[in-house]
Parts: structure tokens; sequence; C-alpha cells
């Protein structure tokens, strides 16, 4: 059932489901039980007994201080079977559904028992399972006897081999088939109690434990000022480091005097510069120069700078004493 159909449900659909779930839950707990703690294997010290004409003798000590009916295993359709392991509620609902290839008899017209046994010798993972059956006339006279006896029994069942327990259980299937009437509530109380302690345990967990969170919160938030300080404080050394890094990188590609100094070891002799240019990355010369020099050349030749270009030397006019030139250039690294 999704959100929708839950919604849409009138309360007798509703309160069906609420009683699937409560019986799902009680089922749970039951399978958490061990085995040896209650059910068919206990040891027998007292029980009820069923006569040869179906009457009820009832035990000595007290009739209903007896929980157990013990029936003849004669009257008893019994097979053993190899059942991958899984809980006896289970183990119940797979044998009802291939009860009629198990047993000669159509699953209609029986009461089916079964009682888990050990670890199958033979199969890993497998266990052996006792299957008993009692035909539905021969349980609706019982069932009829033990209200005439006023005795309420739990469990139904023939003894097995031991005498000391039940081989299979008939009375959770007499039950479903309102042979019997249902269990006092007391017992569904406890476990109802059972559960109610399991989820005020979880839900006590989770309330601690949104506790814990709402704390370390408080305490996150207590130190958000702080924080927000360091976090500016981060950000104003991020700039300043990228600021000193830019003047660093613009000082190193940006030395007038250096680009100078390598322009006067450079240019040859009998060349006199009138006009230099610097950008930071190309330099411009321009000037005048003996008829046999040729500073250009001398610059090339030099190997302190490259990509060196001569220009257009017509801005200067050309003299007796000298012819004009005029280059760009880029410093190159520094031998």
């Amino acid at each position: 059932m999704n959100l929708t159909e839950l919604l849409n449900s009138d309360m007798n659909t509703l309160s069906r489901a609420a009683q699937q779930g409560l019986e799902w839950w009680l089922r749970e707990l039951r399978g958490m039980v061990p085995a040896g703690l209650g059910g068919t294997g206990r040891r027998l010290a007292a029980f009820h007994r069923l006569g040869p004409a179906d009457e009820i003798i009832a035990a000595s000590p007290g009739p209903r201080s007896v929980d157990t009916l013990v029936i003849p295993a004669e009257i008893c359709l019994v097979r053993h079977l190899t059942l991958p392991a899984m809980r006896e509620a289970d183990l119940r609902a797979l044998v009802e559904l291939d009860a009629d290839r198990i047993l000669p008899v159509a699953a209609s017209a029986l009461v089916i028992g079964v009682r888990p046994g050990g670890p199958s010798a033979k199969h890993a993972e497998q266990i052996d399972v006792t299957v008993g059956a009692l035909p539905l006339v021969r349980a609706e006279r019982i069932a009829g006897n033990i209200t005439d006896a006023e005795i309420a029994p739990r469990y139904i069942g023939p003894l097995d081999e031991s005498g000391e327990q039940l081989a299979f259980d008939l009375a959770p299937a007499m039950r479903a088939a309102g042979l019997l009437p249902q269990r006092p509530a007391v017992a569904q109380f406890w476990w109802i109690v059972v559960g109610a302690f399991v989820a005020v345990n979880l839900i006590f967990a989770v309330v601690r434990d949104q506790q814990k969170v709402n704390e370390a919160q408080t305490m996150v938030d207590a130190q958000a000022p702080a924080l927000g300080a360091v976090r500016r404080i981060e950000v104003v050394i991020g700039r300043n480091a990228a600021l000193i890094n830019t003047l660093r990188t613009r000082r190193e590609r940006q030395q007038p005097l250096r680009a100078l100094a390598r322009l006067g070891a450079a240019i040859p002799e009998r060349s006199w510069v009138q006009r230099m240019e610097w950008d930071g990355e190309r330099l411009r010369v321009s000037g005048y120069a003996a008829r046999e020099v040729n500073p250009i050349a001398a610059i090339k030749a030099s190997g302190a700078f490259t990509g060196v270009r001569a220009g257009r030397a017509d801005a200067l006019t050309e003299t007796a004493n000298g012819k004009p030139f005029d280059f760009s250039a880029t410093l190159g690294e520094q031998p």
C-alpha cells in the first residue's frame, strides 16, 4: 500500500492494515526468541490427553494450570522433510502452500502443524522439518470436546519419540480455521510493551542525537564572527600576495637601467643615441652614427637583444657627420 492509497482508505481498511502490521510485528518478535524458551521445544511435566473416543482427559494437577493437549500420533499424518533454513512462520507458510503435494489429502480438509528440527546431515544450509496434519473433521470434534471440558490449551499435538515434548503443534492452524479461540490478549500486551520500549529507545536515541547536532550547530554559530574575520584576513592576504607577485613580475620585466646598460655595451663606437623609448617589453632607439658604422648590425651581433628590427629613420635628417638609424628590439635573457 502506497501513501496515496493509505490517504484514500476508509477506517475499516486502516484498522485492518494496522492489525496486519501488529501481527507481523508480533511474529517478528517471536522469531527473535530462542526455540528452546517456549513452544514445542519445552519439556512437558503435565498435560491433558485425548482419549480413544476423542474425550478430553484433563491433567490431575489442575486443568487450568496446564496449557498442552496431547493427542495420539496414530490419528495424524506425518511427513519428515528437508527444507531451507528459515523462521517457523515462514516454514509454516511454505508447507501450507505446498501441502497438496506433501500430503495425500487435500489441504482444505486438514489442519497442519510444523516443527523445525536441527541442521540436515545430508544437505548444507537446510534443516529437518516435521510436518503433521489432522483431518479437519476430527479437529472440529476435538475442538468441541475442548470447549465442553472448559480447558484452553495453547499447544495441541502428539508427543515425539522422546515422549517429553510435542512432535508438532496443531493449535495455530486450528485457531486460523476458527476452531479454537484466539490466544488471550495478555501475551500480545507484553509483546506490545516490548515493541513500545523498543520504539521509546529509538525515539530517545534520535532525540539525543538531535540534541548533539544542535549543540554542535550552536558552537559553530558562536564561532561564526571569528571565522568570518579569519576569512576576511585570508582574502586580504591573498590580494596582497597577488599584488606582490605582480609587482615582482613587473620589476623583473621592466628594468630600464638594465636595458640602458646593455644598449651602452652593445652599441658601437661613433654612434650617438638621440632618443630611446622603453615600454617594459620592447626598446626603440634612434640616433646618428658615422657613415662606416652600422649600429643595427652591431646590436644583432651582441646577443643582448632579440627581435631586432630596423625602423624608418626618415624623421631624422642626414648630416655631414653621420647617418640616422632607428631600430626596435626586445631585451634578451640576462647571460
